[in-house]
């Protein structure tokens, strides 16, 4: 049996994802049928352990993947699971035995407001742990039945959406603590809020931050990390970095294609009615006298590809069409 680095390990679960996906989605056909389909049923926890499930049944059927397994993370730690090698001790405070960490997130795409949040501070994760997410919703069995099904993913680095993250929180407005200069006045030598993240008005966002900056009437801000929320833009700082990331980094382009392709009218917020005339034009459409909506369904149409045209576009001075106050968004059901 073959051993692989972490970062082939890395690229075996992302290979095999598209595969228990489907598995998925037949054992649920079969076995999670219900009559109505209530947004927080508490179901998306149970398509994440599926995905534990299935992948580590794949795993124990292909001869290079066989000294591999996934394992449920115990006790309270932040990741759901970790890949550990099949036939050796693990020990999940010193990873001993372990190769890489898999956070899952599960968003309903039919409810009304988020709940899902990749939150992990960038130093505590290391270049192969992965971060997936799934939008599910409910499917007709028939006229009175439904079952849960997932209709898209992303997997890939946790580290490389964590940056993404971190510079649009910067560029907000918002900052991370260094130990040198806690709110709490900790020992710079044993700060234990360094890189805690605090947004504009000094609030913490996490439970772990300072208690010098726990906001007034609350334990924590609680925006940081949105699976949504955070590749919004509301700033021409927040625009500029946003179009570089995408740019400049294909994992950034593809959770924001993932997230836009799921959740369009946060795509068509990001830009201007301008640029989306731009695009329409590259594909040589006639879009004379239509309003915005009206471009944006003629692009999507013509050439599912025009996220790659998007990506091309250049920053611009003013910010996209940007609704300043937060919107509602789907839900970890």
């Amino acid at each position: 049996m073959t051993e692989l680095t972490p970062s082939g390990v890395a690229a075996l679960l992302r290979g095999l994802c598209p595969f228990i996906i489907k598995q998925i989605n037949i054992f649920s056909e079969e076995f999670l049928i219900t009559r109505g389909g209530r947004i927080g049923s508490g179901m998306g926890s149970l398509l994440e352990a599926l995905w534990g499930y299935h992948t580590n049944k794949r795993l124990s059927s292909i001869e290079d993947a066989h000294p591999y397994e996934i394992a449920w993370m115990v006790d309270h730690d932040y990741n759901d699971f970790a890949c550990v090698h099949r036939d050796r001790p693990w020990n999940p405070a010193t990873k001993e035995g372990e190769v890489l960490r898999i956070e899952v997130k599960s968003m309903n795409s039919g409810a009304e407001e988020a709940k899902a949040h990749f939150d992990e501070l960038v130093g505590k994760l290391r270049d192969e742990d992965l971060l997936l997410v799934l939008v599910w919703g409910w499917e007709s069995k028939d006229e009175l039945r439904f079952y849960p099904k997932v209709n898209d993913f992303f997997i890939g680095p946790a580290i490389k959406i964590a940056r993404l993250r971190d510079a649009l929180h910067v560029a907000r407005g918002g900052s991370f603590v260094k130990g040198t200069a806690c709110p709490d006045g900790c020992d710079p030598a044993a700060c234990t809020h360094e890189g805690e993240p605090l947004n504009a008005r000094n609030s913490r966002e996490r439970g772990s931050g300072p208690t010098a900056s726990k906001p007034p009437n609350s334990s924590l801000a609680a925006n940081f990390g949105g699976l949504v929320r955070m590749i919004k833009t509301n700033s021409p700082a927040a625009a500029s970095v946003f179009r570089d990331s995408r740019q400049t980094d294909e994992i950034a382009h593809d959770y924001i294609s993932f997230i836009h392709r799921n959740f369009p009218k946060e795509e068509k917020n990001r830009y201007s009615a301008a640029e989306w005339r731009e695009i329409a034009s590259l594909l040589e459409l006639d879009i004379d006298k239509l309003k915005t909506d009206q471009i944006i369904a003629k692009i999507r149409d013509k050439d599912p590809g025009y996220r790659d045209l998007l990506r091309g576009l250049e920053p611009q001075i003013e910010p996209a069409q940007d609704d300043p106050s937060p919107e509602k968004q789907p839900s970890q059901t």
